[in-house]
């Protein structure tokens, strides 16, 4: 892996109906960051598949293009596409570090299953700012965060500490039903 503050994930919908959308933000993302672009993409259909042909017309290297198609182990065969996918998404953030994940999704919402959401919520609970596009124009976009995610699989306990003396739990504001609000199309970090 490379040090490049410029590793941009791209990951999203099977059934993305506008690759221009995807075409548009990588062209912007060359324009700024030029041979430091670093593309990593899951080799699907959908959005990562304009992402894939974004980088094969552009002529990326393997070093920049960073393709990372589904290919369970085969004692795995067994277990759901879902658990395959996870483990892939950990794989992906753990080995390539991506600096912004960028997620395209027309029906995105963060309590549903699916690999974008998975990948989404992977990235914001290490850190990495997820931009969510859900339209066909690359500017109407909106900063994913961890609030928008409800559930216990977002919450990370702390480790046990045996002379720490029970609390009892105290309400929270119900995130699921907090809007997300669309933010400003400028990232505050470079893609």
């Amino acid at each position: 892996m490379t040090d490049s503050h410029s590793r941009v994930l791209i990951c999203g919908s099977r059934r993305w109906p506008w690759p221009d959308t995807i075409t548009t933000l990588l062209d912007r993302a060359a324009n700024r960051h030029g041979n430091d672009l670093v593309v990593i993409e899951g080799a699907g259909t959908g959005a990562a598949s304009a992402a894939h042909h974004w980088c094969t017309h552009h002529d990326l290297p393997a070093w920049r293009h960073r393709c990372h198609p589904l290919t369970p182990a085969p004692g795995r065969r067994t277990r759901t596409r879902c658990w395959s996918e996870a483990e892939r998404n950990q794989r992906i953030l753990h080995d390539e570090g991506p600096r912004l994940v960028i997620a395209f999704h027309e029906n995105f919402h963060p309590d549903h299953p699916g690999s974008t959401n998975d990948m989404c919520r992977r990235a914001l609970t290490l850190g990495v700012p997820v931009w969510l596009v859900p339209t066909a124009d690359p500017d109407k976009g909106m900063w994913l965060d961890t609030r928008h995610y409800t559930g216990q699989h977002t919450r990370h306990p702390d480790p046990p500490n045996p002379t720490a003396t029970i609390q009892p739990a105290i309400p929270e504001t119900n995130v699921a039903r907090t809007p997300m609000e669309p933010s400003p199309a400028t990232p505050t970090t470079s893609p």
